[in-house]
């Protein structure tokens, strides 16, 4: 009896030490762009369907603090709940407190890692980057902005269409954009948008900026932009770049920001 107990305890300390390999803790603090910590702020890690699989709280001065899988994420998302427009529009909260979420995408966890979160007004949505092969030594970013003031003042003008995301719209079958398409302006133009551009921590140098259309349906497309930048000067040895979009709307002040992990190519020397 004492052997088969000790047997069974050492199998317990095997599967909790092998849990304990198999996950890693990711912490940090949550707050606006003055610096105020938010309190009750959900951060949530979601798959490519966007089904959350761990999330976490903050506490009354911004921190959190989770123990998550190893793995890649398809985003990372936080947000206080009762501040997030679609609910803040039911419940009578003044305009002026509502805010959109905060995003990273393609979230790689594979260390301990501390991500501080700021969010606001503004969305940068959909972030992706890739470089060219075999052209000039680039970062191109792909990023979607959605100021909250130009949202409300778009669903004012009509009846929104498509105002989704954070959906599984993978099975949705596509036709062609028509020429009679309508175009959603929710991010600024490209005279009113304030962009900056961090690489694992080093702010690089935005070289071109192109608004761009985004693909919504048949009838609808959205503007967005596509970014150059230069690379940064230093190397983390991490296997991924850790990319962050700065977005600032200059004409009603909606800010906000995200990130994207972008692998790095391993090829043969």
């Amino acid at each position: 009896m004492k052997k088969t107990f000790f047997i069974l305890t050492l199998c317990l300390m095997a599967m909790v030490a092998q849990a304990q390999n198999d996950s890693v803790t990711i912490s940090g603090k949550v707050t606006d762009f003055d610096g105020t910590p938010i309190d009750s702020c959900t951060v949530c890690w979601m798959n490519e369907s966007f089904e959350t699989i761990t999330q976490a709280l903050t506490n009354s001065e911004g921190y959190y603090s989770a123990k998550i899988r190893k793995g890649n994420y398809n985003a990372v998302a936080a947000i206080y709940e009762p501040s997030y427009a679609h609910n803040a529009l039911n419940t009578g909260l003044p305009e002026n407190q509502h805010r959109l979420e905060f995003w990273a995408w393609n979230f790689i966890a594979d260390r301990d890692t501390i991500l501080n979160i700021r969010y606001h007004r503004m969305e940068a949505y959909g972030i992706h980057s890739f470089y060219i092969q075999g052209a000039v030594p680039t970062f191109q970013i792909y990023v979607r902005p959605m100021s909250l003031t130009r949202t409300y003042d778009w669903m004012k003008k009509k009846k929104p269409e498509s105002l989704v995301h954070g959906e599984d719209l993978s099975k949705i079958i596509q036709q062609p954009v028509t020429k009679k398409a309508k175009s959603s302006k929710l991010s600024p133009s490209i005279k009113e948008i304030g962009i900056r551009v961090w690489i694992d921590g080093e702010e690089v140098e935005l070289l071109q900026k192109q608004e761009i259309n985004e693909y919504v349906n048949a009838n609808e497309i959205m503007n967005a932009y596509l970014l150059t930048v230069n690379r940064p000067t230093h190397n983390t040895n991490l296997p991924y770049w850790v990319i962050k979009v700065e977005l600032k709307d200059l004409k009603n002040g909606d800010c906000g920001e995200g990130l994207y992990y972008m692998v790095k190519n391993n090829y043969m020397k």
